[in-house]
């Protein structure tokens, strides 16, 4: 789940970005990087216990925590999950914003920057057969990917069960006498 306490002990363990990363990830991809302010507000209670509220835009969470790391963290699980109620596993926030997410970022601008320094190599009045040409692999590509994904079959009910056939009426051509 987003708001399992040992979700930042995990990450930790797997060399993946701490929910407080993810959380600053989230907010510069979906928000932009000049409208990021997080604020947060340490409180202690009895018992070794302390309260931590983290603020984000409209967005607040507040968690009970053993110290302020843990809390921090805690937070921007919380906060994730309301930013992404649709969202129930933390392992899905990590597809959209952990380390292979920022490989595939990388990944494309650098595609782009390829097809842009193509474009500048064009001439006027003649074809661009560079960008034609990666035209043509990424099409290929984009084919292999295609043809990977197989059908698994095609369904055959058994003999003993009958499905049920179009109606032999046609609605369209009610008559009301």
């Amino acid at each position: 789940k987003v708001e399992d306490p040992r979700v930042a002990e995990f990450c930790a363990k797997t060399t993946e970005p701490p929910p407080y990363a993810i959380l600053l990830t989230c907010l510069s991809r979906n928000m932009g990087l000049g409208d990021i302010k997080v604020n947060y507000e340490m409180n202690s209670k009895k018992h070794k216990e302390d309260e931590f509220t983290m603020t984000v835009g409209n967005h607040t969470a507040t968690v009970t925590c053993k110290n302020k790391r843990d809390g921090k963290q805690r937070a921007a699980q919380a906060i994730l999950q309301s930013l992404h109620p649709n969202i129930t596993y933390w392992g899905s926030l990590l597809r959209m914003y952990g380390n292979r997410s920022i490989k595939n970022v990388k990944e494309k601008k650098q595609e782009e920057q390829e097809i842009t320094g193509l474009q500048s190599k064009a001439s006027l009045n003649q074809p661009n057969f560079a960008i034609l040409e990666k035209l043509r692999t990424e099409m290929l590509k984009l084919k292999e990917k295609r043809d990977a994904v197989k059908a698994k079959g095609t369904f055959t009910p058994p003999e003993n069960i009958i499905l049920p056939t179009l109606s032999s009426t046609d609605l369209n051509k009610v008559n009301f006498s």
